[in-house]
């Protein structure tokens, strides 16, 4: 089986051993172990991977180098060590597990990404290697090799559009090739988390430059329903606050709306709505200048939900799912709102506007006031929506709020299973109070300091009976600097745990 794509996954169902397929590296994974607390340990080769008998293949030469160079199997440590033509394949990948007890799929995706880098380094065209059959950890091989490949996709991925061709040196590896002796059952399902993994992986590095593609390509590949509204249909739909958002801006707002139908009568509708602020400045509540360089991200959320629509049709899920994208720029200009104004929503209730650069709530209340003519069971919105939220749980999680509480839980067990960590933050219904009192019949800023509560407490006036999921993702979209197997940038930080909640 072949993907088309950045990298060719090439499955190879067999009994081939590790030291006679054919490839630039073939690779031996080692675990770290350890005698006690202080002890930094060994690495120790494993037999169900083919490690040992590859060792033995290449006279103890592995083993050796393991003794000599005291390499103790960190997560994602490696050494390359040249056959000598002592095997088909031209270099051996030795790489670190890390400690057993530390084992998950996340430690994959890092040794995913450490592999493609190191194959990119040495030139390295394939890479080829077993997939162990057993159970680890109560971790089964199709899920390990789903991590393991969004690992490859995501480490390889690098943000290159703006650069000039003549400076990019395209990746050599584009080839990997796996061996597994389970039955045809468990082939099935090897198969099915390698596609999964592939369309996770490549949309989620896209994520970044997901709204400049015309909505109507992204729907005509994949056979979305796509509806795309103008600034007079906005207008038609009473989206008051949408468009005061966008009246700042030069650029005319757009609300896009893609939907996916499946083949069968649907289980559940499920709406998704995406913040999708092109740039943020903050209006006249203008942005530090530290603030606004990746305002560009404030779009991320309705990314998201492009990405999403994209692998769910793609995966043929039974589920129905609409996706509501207010997009628009929230800029400084004569024609811009200023804070104290007034503006009727779609719902027909009134908002203050206290404070122009708090506008993600604003176009979320319309979009899904407009969403939930459609009767959805569950809504989910995803935005980036206060900066708050990295003083309450830092760079890498997302909040987590909502009206149901089973509907949170069933979204971070899903989220804990991609390694996409989220927390859930209480929906005090204290702080609602500072939302009131004023000239309209709600101000769009409360008078607590907890602003990530807050934010979602003033959508939750907009959602009604409905069973509602919120996901701020203001920190866990973006990163200032490189990690494991995320570039500085757009991470795209929650499509697989999205994929995987409406999957099951």
């Amino acid at each position: 089986m072949d993907y088309k794509g950045e990298i060719i996954m090439q499955i190879k169902f067999g009994h081939e051993a590790l030291e006679k397929i054919k490839s630039d590296i073939v690779v031996a994974l080692a675990t770290q172990k350890t005698k006690g607390k202080d002890d930094k340990g060994i690495a120790v080769l494993q037999k169900s991977d083919g490690g040992i008998a590859l060792d033995k293949a290449l006279g103890g030469l592995i083993s050796k180098i393991i003794a000599e160079e005291k390499f103790r199997g960190e997560t994602a440590s490696f050494r390359i060590i040249y056959s000598q033509g002592r095997i088909p394949a031209k270099m051996i990948l030795l790489m670190g597990l890390g400690k057993t007890d530390e084992f998950s799929n996340d430690v994959l995706r890092k040794i995913g990404a450490k592999i493609a880098s190191v194959a990119n380094d040495f030139k390295a065209k394939n890479v080829a290697g077993l997939i162990q059959p057993e159970s680890i950890k109560g971790l089964q091989p199709y899920s390990r090799i789903q991590a393991l490949v969004e690992g490859f996709i995501l480490g390889s991925y690098k943000f290159e559009q703006y650069k000039d061709k003549k400076d990019i040196e395209p990746d050599a590896f584009s080839e990997s090739i796996f061996v597994f002796k389970g039955n045809p059952a468990a082939q099935q399902k090897i198969r099915a988390a390698l596609d999964r993994a592939v369309r996770c992986g490549s949309e989620q590095e896209q994520i970044d430059d997901a709204l400049a593609k015309k909505a109507k390509e992204v729907a005509s590949a994949a056979k979305l329903g796509c509806k795309i509204l103008g600034p007079k249909e906005i207008k038609e739909e009473k989206m008051g606050l949408l468009l005061a958002v966008a009246k700042g801006s030069e650029h005319e707002p757009r609300f896009i709306h893609l939907s996916y139908r499946p083949s069968k009568k649907a289980k559940k509708k499920i709406a998704l709505v995406g913040k999708g602020v092109t740039f943020d400045s903050g209006g006249y509540d203008l942005k530090p200048s530290k603030h606004m360089l990746a305002m560009k991200n404030d779009m991320a959320g309705a990314a998201t939900c492009i990405a999403v629509m994209k692998i769910i049709s793609a995966l043929k899920s039974e589920i129905e799912i609409d996706a509501y994208m207010p997009a628009t720029d929230n800029m400084i200009d004569a024609k811009a709102e200023v804070p104290g104004n007034i503006i009727k929503s779609r719902r027909g209730k009134t908002v203050e506007i206290s404070n122009t650069d708090a506008e993600g709530r604003l176009i979320l209340a319309d979009a899904i006031d407009y969403a939930l003519e459609r009767k959805p069971d569950y809504i989910i919105d995803i935005a980036t929506l206060t900066g708050g939220v990295l003083y309450a749980l830092g760079e890498i999680y997302t909040a987590v709020l909502g009206n149901d509480q089973k509907l949170i839980e069933k979204y971070i067990k899903a989220a804990n299973e991609t390694n996409e960590p989220a927390w859930n933050l209480p929906l005090v219904k204290e702080y609602k109070k500072g939302f009131f009192g004023g000239p309209a019949d709600i101000s769009n800023v409360s008078k607590t300091f907890a602003s990530t509560i807050s934010g979602a407490l003033f959508i939750e006036e907009f959602v009604k009976d409905t069973k509602w999921l919120h996901l701020d993702i203001a920190e866990s979209a973006w990163a200032e600097e490189e990690r494991a197997y995320t570039p500085k940038g757009g991470t795209g930080g929650t499509v697989r745990s999205l994929v995987n909640f409406l999957m099951s």
